[in-house]
């Protein structure tokens, strides 16, 4: 059994979902991926993961309504949602839609590590912390 936290990437441009899935990887965490707001659902009932990065302009179903249909479910309301997002006012957006942090793109993958740990538990062990990595 992996004692590693699980991270599910909601994110539908592939290379930004890779980058940031090798550097949380690399960072000690386990990553699973969704390309859209609907599938991102299924995952989560899913894989229970212990926290969601979502990108919240997305095809078939928005990032935001992703979350809020998540806040809605008793089973998937506690998970923590860590939004990314290309909007240019992200404090607008951040008032109305049920999320625990919001970075704007483009983000530093250090940012989003240190939002993620505001969320999470310390990982356990000796687990290498990465050293600056471009905007995404």
């Amino acid at each position: 059994m992996n004692d590693r936290p699980l991270i599910l990437i909601v994110e539908d441009d592939t290379a930004v979902a890779g980058m940031i899935e090798d550097h949380l990887m690399a960072s000690g965490y386990e990553t699973e991926r969704a390309a859209d707001g609907r599938e991102a659902i299924e995952r989560v009932r899913q894989l229970h993961p212990d926290l969601i990065v979502m990108d919240l302009m997305m095809p078939r179903l928005t990032g935001g309504e992703a979350a809020k249909e998540l806040r809605r479910d008793p089973l998937t309301s506690h998970i923590p949602i860590v939004a990314i997002s290309a909007v240019a006012d992200v404090t607008s957006i951040a008032d109305f839609l049920p999320l625990d942090e919001i970075l704007p793109k483009p983000f530093d993958l250090l940012e989003l590590e240190q939002a993620i740990q505001r969320h999470l538990p310390p990982l356990s062990g000796d687990v290498a912390v990465n050293a600056a990595q471009p905007a995404v």
